[in-house]
């Protein structure tokens, strides 16, 4: 079975959605050895992201004059489903949401992952809807927000609620290479981590209202740039008389060095301004530690503290309940097992392929 992944980014690009299909690509290609897999993307090549075995696809544009040429790019390749991604930061042209539709109507059989709802992404539309053979949403809330002409369209298709996995490795440290990299950051003070994409929507700012700079050492592993005006503001915060010496900004790290990080924190903290949850592959990589971890949610059933999985859910927004509960529960550690990861995500995937197409699931092993 042959499997086509389209996606606007892709490593080293900096995209959320770009880094789940480069894991969700390499975990397909060990688990089900057989699948011949492809990936199609705007996104500059790296070595260091090569996946033996699977085809990366020329460099294309997703301009709408380009069409029939991606179009034919697909055809050489002959996919038994081609699998969209929306939304990426790369789709910087209309081809990006009229393709599955030309590509529906010409034969193929079209699977795509949702990562945002209907109405809050512009990257999806009604040619998404009417070309979906099946669908895979990452919110679990999804369907039940879908306009009523989509929801009706999207009746009869197969659809899967297949959450995120964490895209950071899970990093065991040696005593002395965990000093090593704590003494880097702070030796006298305790460790509050932040790590993903400095976005308004993120609440990086909010931290320095959680954050106690006397006690505690704040680390953003996020790029800032000068020139952007939410993360100016950030800089300018970093640069106050208060939090001068208190702050390390690390700038983006590959996945391995933010693992160490991770593994000396004493506190993780997401403020979210619209909550988080399962879809977060952050979240989930702060799971798969024995960090604490502090986030928001908008779900009042999750609010408080969960001593299984050391994760405290406050209101979006509520800055003071959120400082109180990292003075309260910082450097708490809860051993746990990974209960979910990426196998799950591709034996979910792998059962959706042979709806769709028809074939065994075991002709995926042979």
């Amino acid at each position: 079975m042959k499997i086509l992944i389209i996606t606007g980014s892709y490593p080293p690009e900096k995209c959320g959605v770009g880094d789940y299909c480069y894991h969700l690509t390499k975990h397909l290609h060990e688990d089900y050895p057989a699948l011949k897999l492809a990936v199609m993307t705007s996104g500059f090549r790296s070595t260091e992201n090569m996946i033996t075995g699977v085809k990366l696809l020329d460099r294309v544009s997703w301009s709408l004059k380009n069409i029939f040429n991606l179009k034919k790019k697909i055809a050489t390749f002959a996919p038994d489903v081609i699998h969209f991604q929306y939304p990426t930061a790369g789709y910087n042209g209309l081809s990006a949401r009229y393709l599955p539709l030309l590509c529906k109507l010409v034969g193929f059989k079209i699977v795509q992952t949702w990562h945002e709802h209907y109405k809050e992404c512009g990257a999806i539309g009604w040619q998404n809807v009417l070309s979906c053979d099946a669908l895979i949403y990452v919110r679990e809330d999804l369907p039940k927000r879908l306009p009523s002409w989509a929801a009706m369209w999207l009746k009869s298709v197969p659809k899967s609620y297949i959450q995120n996995a964490a895209t950071i490795p899970v990093v065991r440290l040696s005593q002395q290479k965990y000093f090593e990299v704590k003494g880097r950051l702070s030796q006298e003070k305790r460790i509050v981590t932040f790590f993903g994409f400095a976005n308004e929507n993120k609440g990086v700012d909010k931290l320095f209202d959680i954050v106690n700079p006397e006690t505690q050492h704040l680390v953003l592993i996020c790029d800032l740039n000068d020139n952007n005006r939410y993360h100016s503001t950030i800089i300018n915060m970093i640069k106050s008389d208060r939090w001068q010496g208190n702050v390390t900004v690390t700038g983006f790290l590959p996945g391995q060095a933010v693992g160490e990080i991770l593994a000396v924190s004493d506190a993780v903290v997401f403020p979210f301004s619209n909550g988080a949850g399962p879809w977060n592959t952050s979240l989930k990589a702060s799971e798969n530690y024995d960090v604490f971890t502090l986030t928001t949610t908008n779900q009042n059933d999750l609010l408080g503290y969960n001593s299984e999985s050391n994760v405290y859910y406050c209101r979006c927004g509520d800055t003071v309940a959120m400082k109180s509960a990292l003075n309260a529960y910082i450097g708490t550690k809860c051993s746990k097992s990974a209960k979910y990861g990426w196998k799950q995500v591709t034996q979910q995937h792998a059962i959706l392929y042979q709806s769709v197409t028809g074939k065994g699931i075991d002709c995926l092993h042979e």
